[in-house]
């Protein structure tokens, strides 16, 4: 009964980190717990640079773009914004927890992260900033 309730728990356990997109070692899922947050809050900026619906184009700020993860890895204008296992070195997430008078706090416009997915990036780049297969833009 007691073997039982314990496999029982461990999979459960599991079947939780699935459900809040962790893989199954726990670790964070970059392409279904990072880059929607990159998506939704970073990719207006920080992208291939396109002509908009006006005919004005528009460069990746910074020259960082996002939209790739060997084009994030280079990084831009001041270097690498990603540092893999050390986060307090990682522009990814230092200007997210910025405040939001400050010139560097990113996102500039609209809600900022919450905490949650402040920790969220903050955790993924100190695990190693690990992309899995997602490729993204070139």
């Amino acid at each position: 009964m007691i073997k039982y309730l314990v496999t029982s728990l461990a999979a459960v356990a599991v079947m939780a980190g699935a459900s809040n997109g962790q893989t199954p070692d726990g670790k964070v899922d970059f392409e279904k717990q990072i880059l929607p947050i990159f998506k939704e809050r970073c990719f207006e900026c920080h992208q291939k640079e396109y002509t908009d619906k006006n005919g004005k184009v528009k460069k990746p700020k910074g020259k960082f773009r996002m939209d790739g993860a060997a084009v994030m890895m280079k990084g831009g204008s001041e270097g690498s914004d990603v540092v893999p296992g050390d986060a307090a070195k990682s522009s990814v997430y230092t200007s997210t927890t910025l405040p939001a008078d400050d010139d560097l706090a990113m996102p500039p416009k609209g809600d900022r992260l919450t905490k949650d997915q402040q920790e969220l990036i903050k955790k993924w780049i100190t695990e190693g900033a690990n992309f899995g297969a997602w490729k993204g833009e070139e």
